[in-house]
């Protein structure tokens, strides 16, 4: 399969929409930039799929708003079809590594991720009818369409003044950030400020219309974090009337409405926390300095958040080394049981239902250090002591790929991996962690061959990838007996890696990373630590890409050997998961630590579960 297949294939996985005509599907993809004449690129379709999009986005809030005026609809109508938001809506789908352009082309503006996104809309209603192009827009545009509420569309720095003044005794300010265009022709960029928080910047032809857009970012934002917080705002909006004349004073001397305004408070400032941008001290010119965004960090807490059980394998042989979870989708996920004891030399694949909690265990004739699912029911690609293949739940039939592996180094076995784009990279660890010779391979789809990258690990263990615009690629990646994350740059066409450079060092901590995952906007990663202490719980943080820094933690109460992350859809939430071990407990350290061998659950604030690829079997 070419690297366009590839790239055609992953997108109609992301669109969720398999087309019939992929030529047409292509030049969706093909900006004017790396094509052969203009009327080759995708610039019909977005003229197209603009209006499909308005169609669309009109007949829903028509039928679901049916006591609004026309100006709301209207002004709801331009909201959901403007470029600001095309533009998220192609982050959110992940459809810019896909984007055909120019080698002169350094980054994707968000001017081409909206037309994309416009194209798109235009080739599904060409290639399925109007009915596929409805279905894709309120799938793509579900989180947009779920924020904007019918409100006073008209005035919106109105609303957000009545808002903080109420709820936190203050009122915005507009800071003008971005003046640009012919002076008959100009833009004005303007972001609203709440106390510290700098929200998402609005663009309009005069100041008047930048400071409206800006006040509504910062409203939508604010609806989003309360609804993710799950704050009753309806007892912020009582307090006066006689249901609350008698209502007792807390310890602190504060009554009902007082402690209402207190968690609105508290909500301000976990927007604060987490949509902060670093904001002028004395001038606008000072809104990017690296200073001034490293003290602005400094100041800023740690968001930690407690995870649950989410379910307790009901055998010590299931609970002494689960990792590898992964989303299976309609309910259901899997996870690994790499080994089933210290001197077990077999593991399994396990399938959770997540609505009823029932288990189903597949043994496996080894060790597993990996098991993702494919594009077959029921069949898993799992690595495990030296040979990768394709092992069927429902015949027991192991069908290898790679057999043999590291035939001339001794005591090393396979260990984690990720896909990404029909090829595996995985690793292999050294079962006494001592000695540098455990390898890090390639098994490459267009030709079947497994490629050793590296020869000089310990303990490979999380795994991740990153494609830039110009489709050049970045693994994050874990020997865990090194205690530091690290990235390189990966060639699969040539079947090399480049330079190590240290992302995260952990090193003067007890903690060793264990399994690793991209957030879905692709800025950070989450990193499970498997902690030989005894802690009162385990943890798994998530760190910064691009600065190394920690961002958010999630603790795992009695359980202090945190394995693997992995994101889930449950009841239309976006959850973490956290496999976690009993492995190298003695007795009185497993009656310290009750949940350790179970799998955890804890909230997120994300919108989709990221990147989940599916294996295609060769």
């Amino acid at each position: 399969m070419s690297s366009i297949d590839e790239i055609l294939c992953l997108c109609e996985t992301r669109v969720g929409y398999l087309f019939k005509d992929r030529t047409l599907l292509r030049r969706c993809l093909t900006h004017s930039s790396s094509a052969e004449t203009r009327l080759d690129s995708n610039e019909r379709l977005e003229f197209l799929g603009d209006a499909v999009l308005g169609l669309v986005i009109c007949d829903h809030l028509f039928q679901l708003y049916p006591d609004q005026r026309e100006g709301q609809l209207t002004q709801m109508k331009s909201y959901l079809v403007s470029r600001q938001v095309c533009a998220r809506v192609a982050k959110l789908l992940e459809i810019a590594p896909l984007i055909l352009v120019g080698r002169g082309l350094q980054s994707i503006p968000e001017s081409i991720l909206s037309a994309v996104i416009e194209s798109l809309i235009a080739g599904i209603y060409f290639d399925g009818g109007l009915s596929a192009a409805r279905e894709f827009i309120l799938f793509g545009f579900r989180e947009e369409l779920a924020l904007c509420q019918p409100l006073d569309t008209e005035n919106f720095k109105s609303q957000l003044q009545e808002y903080t003044q109420r709820e936190l005794g203050t009122t915005p300010e507009y800071l003008l950030l971005e003046e640009t265009g012919p002076d008959h022709a100009r833009e004005f960029g303007v972001a609203a400020k709440v106390k510290d928080a700098v929200f998402e910047i609005g663009r309009g032809r005069s100041k008047k219309e930048a400071e409206q857009h800006a006040a509504r970012h910062a409203v939508l934002s604010l609806q989003r974090m309360e609804s993710e917080s799950k704050v009753e705002i309806a007892c912020c909006e009582s307090g006066t009337g006689e249901e609350n004349a008698n209502v007792p004073a807390d310890e602190n001397g504060f009554g009902e409405q007082a402690t209402c305004d207190i968690v609105m408070i508290q909500v301000i400032e976990q927007v604060t926390t987490e949509i902060l941008i670093c904001h002028p001290t004395d001038t606008v010119g000072d809104l990017t300095s690296p200073k001034n965004c490293s003290q602005m960090k400094a100041n800023v807490p740690v968001n930690t958040i407690e995870a649950e059980v989410l379910f307790r394998p009901e055998s010590a042989a299931l609970r002494f080394l689960p990792e590898g979870p992964y989303s299976l989708g309609e309910g259901r996920m899997s996870w690994v049981g790499i080994q089933h004891g210290a001197d077990s030399t077999v593991g399994s694949i396990n399938v959770l239902n997540l609505s009823d909690g029932t288990n189903r265990t597949f043994d496996l004739p080894g060790r597993p250090g990996f098991a993702f699912p494919t594009d077959r029911a029921g069949v898993f690609v799992t690595g495990f002591e030296r040979s990768v293949g394709l092992f069927d739940t429902s015949s027991g039939q192991f069908t290898p790929l790679v057999e043999g592996l590291e035939s001339a180094v001794t005591n090393t076995i396979i260990n984690d991996a990720v896909v990404y784009d029909g090829n595996l990279i995985f690793g292999c660890k050294e079962l006494e962690f001592k000695t540098q010779k455990a390898g890090l391979y390639l098994w490459r789809r267009s030709d079947g061959k497994t490629i050793q990258l590296r020869n000089d690990q310990i303990c490979s263990n999380g795994k991740a990838i990153i494609s830039d615009a110009s489709g050049n690629l970045t693994l994050f990646d874990i020997d865990s007996c090194t205690k530091q994350i690290t990235r390189c740059s990966l060639n699969i066409a040539e079947g090399t890696v480049g330079l190590l450079e240290v992302v995260v060092d952990l090193t003067s901590e007890s903690v060793f990373p264990d399994g690793m995952l991209l957030t879905p906007d692709h800025k950070s990663l989450i990193v499970a630590l498997y902690d030989p202490g005894d802690p009162t719980a385990g943890t798994a943080r998530q760190y910064s890409v691009s600065t190394g820094e920690l961002e958010a933690v999630w603790a795992c109460p009695g359980s202090p050997r945190v394995t693997c992350p992995q994101l889930i859809e449950r009841d239309g939430q976006v959850c973490l998961v956290l496999t976690s071990a009993i492995e190298h407990m003695p007795a009185e350290q497993l009656e310290k630590h009750p949940n350790a061998g179970c799998l955890f659950i804890g909230a997120t604030s994300f919108a989709s579960i990221g990147d989940q690829p599916i294996f295609p079997c060769p």
